[in-house]
């Protein structure tokens, strides 16, 4: 989807989380999240491949790309229904600063 996003592909709205250090009172802090915005995108599926051990195995992610400007950065999340999609890595797709691609992985809670 580099170039023109096509006319609903941004369908899906998304909870964008950023984290927040939060002193414990005892000379340390704990990282909490809390919802900076709300933002339409689109969501995909997507596979890479990788090797450990000299073994090839699939790695399952996911690729979201919202509107730009926008504050998302690797270390957010991404709250999509149940799901929590850490963000890995950003990207501007066509260079053209009207998108951001956030590359992700799912997350069990």
């Amino acid at each position: 989807m580099c170039g023109a996003i096509p006319i609903g592909a941004l369908r899906h709205l998304v909870t964008h989380l950023a984290p927040v250090s939060v002193p414990d009172g005892f000379g340390g802090a704990s990282v909490t999240f809390v919802a900076v915005d709300r933002l339409w995108a689109a969501v995909e599926e997507s596979a890479a491949g990788a090797f450990a051990d000299e073994r090839r195995f699939g790695l399952a992610g996911v690729r979201v790309t919202v509107r730009a400007p926008n504050t998302l950065k690797a270390g957010d999340i991404l709250r999509h229904g149940t799901r929590r999609l850490a963000v890995e890595a950003t990207c501007d797709p066509d260079g053209r600063g009207r998108y951001t691609r956030a590359m992700c992985r799912e997350e069990q809670t």
